[in-house]
């Protein structure tokens, strides 16, 4: 019995259990799906038997190891560091391509750490940039990697990456404006467009459909050398240039100055005209005795002449301001100086507006009212009786070594007469007659005037003006260049008054920065210290040890 048993558990084998399973499966399936499944039967039992028992083990040991080891607690810590860590190189990387993105789209974004902050734009350079209401365009003649990688004019200290760097800045103010690079070497037709100008690398022209300008890359920057020849000191005029080269070219009219040269005149002409460029005015030289005074002028400067002048001149001076064919208003304006000659035609001419020039020198007895070892170069106060339509306070106004300019009336028929500058009341005069022990009379004496007339042209009224200054030396450059002395801004109000074109545009006076400062002093000693003992040696040594630190935390995770 025994034995029948022991055949009968031998002979239950899984193919028989398996078959008789199939048997009571397929009869419990219904006759229509058992058909449909006959065709995949032999297929599986193929598969099934191709799978040999030892690869099933190690399928299932090597499973079961891998489902251990990712529900261990070193696994989930790992993963999980692993996981912060890539997603925290991927959020550096992201937040450094959006920061790319919106540096090159906003330039203000980019930081000024510069000490003299050469690369932030002037108050006056964004309200040229607000009133731009045509396409305008900034063309800088180089390429967009010499530019800002400061690879031009370096050789001179040069960082002319402030160029790009403020020229995009204005852009990005105004969608009118636009910047582009101009690489003359491979393109060599938009030279020729300007063969008049002279391009070269490093300059910057700036165009609408009314005009263009042209900035000389000395118009940008100045390089000045030391006593010894070696050393220099760069200064940067990038800011106010590229104002004024858009205020330029954005302006409706463009008033012309007109300077006579036929009387050897005195005046330095050289600051004054770059001033009235950058404020919207075009600048002519002509020779009163010879020639027409150019057609469209608005101002006559005749600036100190040695020599007096013909009746036929004075009479080209006076159609001037008198005539209704110049639809605007017009001026003459006339410096003096105490050096000067007597010249009788001009003062008779001048004595017809109510203005007299006497030859004397101001001077001044309080110490605190001059600069300088020198008692005429005083300080005079500008007067308001007449609103030039610029600023209320010009600062310090200084008019050197100035003749007194005396007023005959204040009102003649049309004319109206005007003191523009004043000394204080503790002046006196020095002539030629004055003796050395003489006690001089102390009192206030004008050193600007102004005398209009009314012009009618067509049915408008406008103004004609004869402005006298005493101060000759008032106009050189290292005085209208001073940021210490109001003059340059006066000077621009003054010239946009006397022509009418107070309202054109923002008044624009140059700012020089010097750009080669140094921003840190250290000795020797410090920078070594600094250079070897900190950065080369301490840091990377902090570095090392907390590296060692987070290994062996980690190991024990």
């Amino acid at each position: 019995m025994n034995q029948d048993k022991n055949h009968e558990i031998e002979n239950d084998t899984p193919e028989t259990e398996a078959a008789e399973e199939n048997t009571v499966e397929q009869a419990e399936i219904p006759a229509e799906e058992t058909t449909a499944e006959n065709g995949n039967t032999q297929e599986t039992e193929q598969t099934e038997d191709t799978i040999s028992p030892e690869k099933n083990d190690k399928d299932d040991g090597f499973t079961a190891k891998v489902s251990a080891y990712t529900k261990s607690s070193k696994f989930r810590r790992g993963g999980i560091s692993t996981a912060f860590t890539a997603g925290f190189i991927v959020i550096v990387i992201l937040v450094n391509v959006i920061v790319s993105v919106l540096a090159q789209r906003y330039p203000s974004m980019n930081l000024d750490l510069t000490k003299n902050k050469v690369n932030t734009l002037s108050v006056q350079a964004q309200e040229v940039a607000a009133k731009v209401n045509v396409p305008a365009t900034i063309y800088i003649m180089a390429t967009e990697a010499q530019t800002k990688g400061d690879q031009l004019l370096a050789d001179y200290g040069i960082k002319y990456s402030q160029v790009g760097e403020l020229a995009e800045k204005i852009a990005e103010k105004n969608s009118n404006i636009k910047v582009e690079y101009v690489d003359l070497d491979k393109n060599p037709t938009f030279a020729n467009t300007y063969k008049n100008d002279n391009l070269v690398a490093g300059d910057v022209l700036v165009k609408t459909e009314k005009r263009y300008r042209v900035l000389a890359y000395t118009d940008l920057f100045n390089v000045q050398y030391g006593a010894d020849g070696s050393t220099t000191e760069t200064y940067s005029m990038v800011d106010s240039a590229l104002a004024s080269g858009l205020n330029s070219v954005i302006a409706d009219t463009v008033a012309v100055a007109s300077f006579d040269t036929g009387h050897s005149e005195q005046l330095e002409t050289t600051t004054y005209k770059k001033l009235l460029e950058n404020n919207s005015f075009e600048t002519k030289d002509f020779n009163l005795l010879t020639d027409a005074i150019p057609d469209n002028t608005r101002l006559v400067v005749l600036g100190c002449p040695a020599t007096d002048y013909t009746d036929a001149e004075l009479e080209k001076l006076d159609t001037f301001l008198s005539s209704a064919e110049i639809p605007g208003d017009r001026s003459l304006l006339i410096t003096f100086h105490p050096s000067q000659k007597e010249m009788p035609k001009l003062s008779a001419f001048l004595k017809e507006w109510g203005i007299e020039v006497p030859q004397a020198v101001v001077v001044e007895s309080d110490q605190s009212k001059y600069y300088t070892d020198d008692a005429s170069y005083i300080l005079s106060t500008v007067q308001t009786g007449l609103s030039l339509g610029g600023q209320s306070d010009y600062g310090y106004f200084t008019t050197p070594q100035s003749n007194p300019v005396n007023i005959l009336f204040e009102t003649k028929g049309s004319k109206t007469t005007y003191s523009l500058a004043k000394s204080s009341d503790t002046c006196y005069l020095v002539d030629n007659n004055t003796k050395q022990d003489e006690t001089p009379q102390k009192a206030s004496y004008n050193t600007a005037v102004l005398s209009q007339d009314t012009v009618k042209s067509g049915a408008k009224e406008y103004k004609a003006n004869v402005i006298a200054l005493g101060s000759t030396m008032m106009f050189l450059g290292e005085i209208m260049g001073a940021s210490t002395f109001g003059n340059a801004k006066y000077v621009v109000d003054l010239s946009r008054y006397a022509t009418g074109t107070t309202n054109a545009a923002t008044a624009i006076t140059e700012t020089s920065v010097q750009t080669n400062v140094s921003d840190i002093t250290l000795s020797a000693e410090m920078s070594v210290l600094l250079g070897i003992g900190v950065f080369t040696l301490l840091i990377p040594l902090l570095v090392a040890i907390a590296g060692i630190c987070v290994y062996h935390k980690r190991r024990r995770l």
